[in-house]
């Protein structure tokens, strides 16, 4: 079957990792940079789909509405994503699968469609995609018809919940429902440096945050988030946004997902007036009373974590503590250190309106 046809290539993906394009028997090659934890490469089929390809079964332990949607047409090119994850707590090759499958449940095709998972059979964990066509943005959105793509892809993403899905999610890996889930988000990292070799400024901002009473509000309909907010993530279709990179996906609150982008480093240079408008822009399509007080919130949350997350990076890894499966560049210390500034600094304007 499908998967038989497939294993030699995982195989030889897992055990060669090509660092340039090449062909292998049938299969045109591209390594995809980008990712630090995770080996993606792109394989396109480059002769006459074998007729096993016509019924591409699932060959995962996830529960789907039906174990034979996912075809390939006999005519029809093979164009694969093969990601090798890192091997860690999160399962990213699972729980990237499963969110896909969970999209496709919930009627939305805004994401890769998800092919065949194998958690075991290789060094690395590995999750296979039909190729996501389209142009990844070279930079934030750069008009208000394409900020509002992405506010709409963000609402597609939040109608998929557990009452419209079939399949098992853990919870996002970064999400709050509340301002303090949000506070141990903060502490939960915070305790991966010891007390000795915590920074003066990101000790005075934890101890603003120990006093810091958030408002409260109801628990929140959970719904698939999934995390990231990184542009590099998304990718320019014709008539929307669709994203790649679901690994940190699960349940969680929608509201963390917009602070999540509003706080992202990558998002530096967008001015206030942009996200105020975002806010605006996604709670108009909400039902929901509270987003907009959830949102700042997390905003709040967010910009005290990114100061203790750039912290525990310049603490782990020249202590071995952060490993990855791609090297990391020469100059990874100065930027890190430019990324732990920038994070303070907006961290004290933000407690301070």
């Amino acid at each position: 079957d499908a998967v038989m046809h497939i294993a030699p290539l995982l195989s030889y993906l897992d055990q060669t990792r090509p660092t340039q394009p090449l062909t292998w028997q049938p299969w045109q090659l591209t390594p995809i940079p980008g990712g630090a934890n995770n080996l993606l490469y792109r394989a396109t089929h480059t002769q006459h789909p074998p007729l096993e390809w016509a019924l591409f079964e699932n060959a995962s332990s996830s529960p789907v509405v039906d174990e034979k949607i996912y075809r390939f047409q006999a005519n029809r090119t093979i164009d694969l994503a093969i990601k090798f994850t890192v091997r860690d707590e999160r399962n990213r090759a699972q729980r990237e699968h499963d969110a896909l499958v969970a999209l496709r449940q919930g009627g939305q095709a805004i994401a890769p469609e998800p092919l065949f998972v194998d958690t075991r059979s290789y060094r690395q964990p590995v999750v296979v995609q039909r190729w996501l066509f389209g142009h990844t943005l070279s930079g934030p959105p750069t008009s208000t018809a394409q900020w509002q793509q992405l506010v709409d892809h963000y609402c597609a993403i939040h109608t998929v919940t557990p009452a419209n899905t079939q399949i098992q999610l853990a919870p996002a890996v970064i999400n709050a429902t509340s301002g303090a889930t949000g506070k141990a988000l903060i502490e939960r990292d915070l305790a991966r440096i010891p007390p000795e070799a915590r920074r003066e400024s990101l000790n005075r901002l934890v101890a603003w945050a120990k006093t810091w009473e958030p408002p409260m509000w109801k628990l929140p309909q959970l719904t698939l988030c999934r995390v990231d907010g990184n542009w590099r993530n998304f990718i320019q279709q014709e008539e929307q946004i669709a994203s790649v990179d679901w690994e940190n996906s699960g349940w969680g609150d929608p509201a963390f997902e917009i602070a999540d982008v509003i706080t992202h480093p990558a998002y530096v240079d967008v001015p206030e007036e942009r996200w105020a408008w975002m806010i605006e822009a996604y709670a108009a399509q909400q039902a929901d009373a509270t987003v907009m007080i959830r949102i700042q919130t997390y905003v709040t949350v967010m910009r005290l974590w990114w100061v203790v997350r750039s912290a525990c990076y310049l603490y782990e890894v020249p202590r071995g503590l952060d490993e990855r499966l791609v090297s990391r560049p020469a100059d990874w210390e100065e930027r890190a250190e430019q990324l732990f500034a920038r994070a303070v600094a907006l961290a004290e304007q933000a407690i301070a309106q």
